[in-house]
């Protein structure tokens, strides 16, 4: 999904364009999520919203839905946020600050 998705952003696909074509490629049947699976964004580059402070080093996980106070997701103070965006794709992103860029200076954490 995430690969489909930074398709059609890349080909310019406005947000209802890439919703739509979202539904249309999860009906077709996707393989099991595998275990382990997970992405890292912890370049000073990376551009993840449009809101203030809208970067953070971090590590994702992606998991079968599940409760997320089992990652301690939310707690005060902890490094790790449920992305709820992919809810709808039935998958959980674990958002796991890092507190470091990949060049070794400090990131802001959860504090």
């Amino acid at each position: 999904m995430t690969y489909k998705r930074t398709e059609m952003v890349l080909a310019g696909q406005s947000k209802a364009q890439i919703e739509e074509g979202i539904k249309a490629f999860a009906k077709k049947e996707l393989p099991a999520l595998e275990p382990g699976a997970f992405t890292y964004m912890m370049s000073k580059e990376a551009y993840l919203t449009d809101s203030d402070g809208h970067n953070m080093a971090h590590l994702m996980f992606y998991t079968p839905l599940m409760d997320s106070a089992v990652w301690g997701a939310g707690v005060d103070k902890s490094p790790v946020m449920l992305n709820p965006q992919f809810a709808r794709e039935g998958i959980d992103v674990f958002m796991v600050l890092t507190g470091m860029w990949s060049d070794g200076t400090l990131a802001p954490v959860n504090n």
